[in-house]
């Protein structure tokens, strides 16, 4: 079972007449904050400092190092890396670090505002808002870079350890890093040779996949009503002990994909796939002719075969690939077992000796990849198909982290409607007015929960 890194439902707001209201402000504010670090392999606007003698290592954005509101919070965050340590660091010495680090930032060539913003604007909407909310709450760092691997964004100590994975470090929740790889430039041409890697649109795909997964491992975060760090809704903290209910969850998942597999090739899909493959090779080819009419007429009456059964068991998703998909059978075969693929991943790091961490590191790492392939898929199939996983995510996981938002800044949590140019759509607008009319104005719509 491959995992899939090139497919996305729907292409993420890059610009500002694109953009909704609400991530065009996480936008903004992520930038403002200068947390987020970018390498282009030709643009970069952060640098490194290692302090060999307590092997302490860090890294801070241009801003972060120039702009004298920002200075203050890298001198506090500076203090408590040695805090650690327990080393107690003199503010003599604390300026030093900063000078250092202000001066090679100055030489730096750093991203145009707009280049950074777009990047901005493609990571926030790789996760639901109210995570993008802790994630600026919690100052966390951000590194994203075009190569294929995070190497070139990390330290050499962490890189020995973690420089061919993609994502998030920390298990613990302490002092998370988010890593993200594209593996291209995601505002490039798309290569006409290597579409499903490399420029364009497979770099902006997997920009936003693995993002969605590496916040996913964030937000499964729990937390109290002071902000402080707990456990994990998948797994404990040390992630050698599996939740029961996610671990429930994730095999039942298993099941119902294998089920539905199964299921669909004995009524009608494996001979659709099987036509579908002998198109696919003619479409290639360029070859036309009567035969390749006949092949669409039987594929048309081999979906609507299809169709019929699926309907009789009111599944949704196999309608959305028929209205999407020209390749109807093959493109619901590969979903499938993508999703089987994230529900039991496969790699030397999630493998261990004892089957208890071996089933934990699975169940933490199926659950962060909810979002991911809600993005990837669609909602409606993410839900028909992971639909225990789904239900833990979108029902115990995002309520959590909003209830304890609340709770910890005092501020109610809404979602914003509308575009960030102030527009409204119609269909919100005549919404807005039925709800006001029926209710006399008591409930607004900006008030309804939308997860």
């Amino acid at each position: 079972m491959d995992s899939v890194y090139h497919i996305l439902r729907k292409a993420p707001a890059i610009y500002l007449e694109n953009i909704s209201i609400e991530y065009e402000g996480l936008a903004q504010e992520l930038v403002k904050s200068g947390r987020i670090r970018v390498d282009t392999g030709y643009y970069s606007n952060f640098v490194r400092f290692s302090d060999n003698k307590y092997k302490i290592n860090f890294a801070f954005g241009y801003k972060e190092l120039t702009r004298e509101k920002l200075v203050t919070t890298t001198k506090e965050i500076i203090t408590n890396y040695y805090q650690k340590y327990g080393v107690s660091i003199s503010t003599k010495r604390l300026n030093e670090i900063i000078d250092i680090m202000a001066k090679k930032a100055k030489r730096l060539l750093l991203p145009p505002e707009d280049l950074l913003i777009r990047i901005a604007r493609i990571l926030v909407q790789s996760a639901h808002p109210i995570v993008i909310r802790w994630l600026l709450l919690d100052k966390v760092e951000v590194f994203i870079t075009y190569s294929h691997n995070i190497g070139d964004t990390m330290n050499i100590a962490n890189w020995r350890n973690n420089g061919s994975n993609s994502g998030m470090q920390s298990t613990d929740g302490q002092d998370a890093i988010i890593y993200v790889s594209c593996g291209g430039d995601p505002f490039a041409k798309n290569s006409e040779e290597h579409p499903q890697y490399g420029d364009g649109w497979a770099a902006l795909a997997r920009f936003q996949i693995i993002a969605a997964q590496e916040i996913g491992h964030y937000a499964d975060i729990i937390r109290d009503p002071y902000g402080r760090q707990l456990s994990r809704h998948s797994a404990n903290f040390s992630c050698n002990k599996a939740k029961d209910n996610v671990a429930k969850a994730r095999l039942d998942d298993i099941q119902r994909c294998n089920y539905l597999l199964n299921d669909l090739m004995k009524h009608g899909m494996k001979e659709l796939i099987d036509k579908e493959t002998s198109l696919r090779f003619y479409d290639k080819q360029k070859i036309t002719g009567l035969k390749i009419w006949w092949l669409k007429i039987v594929i048309f009456f081999q979906k609507m075969r299809l169709l019929k059964y699926t309907n009789k068991r009111n599944l949704i998703f196999p309608n959305m690939f028929y209205r999407r998909e020209k390749y109807m059978g093959l493109m619901i075969k590969i979903m499938i077992t993508d999703m089987l693929s994230h529900l039991s991943p496969v790699a030397d790091v999630y493998q261990h000796s004892d089957p208890d961490v071996t089933e934990a590191i699975a169940c933490a790492e199926s659950l962060a990849r909810i979002p991911q392939q809600s993005l990837k898929w669609g909602y409606v199939v993410t839900k028909e198909t992971m639909h225990d996983l789904y239900k833990v995510y979108y029902k115990q996981v995002i309520p959590s982290l909003i209830d304890n938002y609340q709770l910890y800044t005092k501020q109610k949590f809404r979602r914003q409607k509308g575009d960030a140019l102030g527009r409204q759509n119609i269909l919100l607008r005549l919404w807005n007015r039925a709800v006001f009319f029926f209710k006399k104005g008591k409930i607004k719509f900006t008030e309804v929960r939308d997860i």
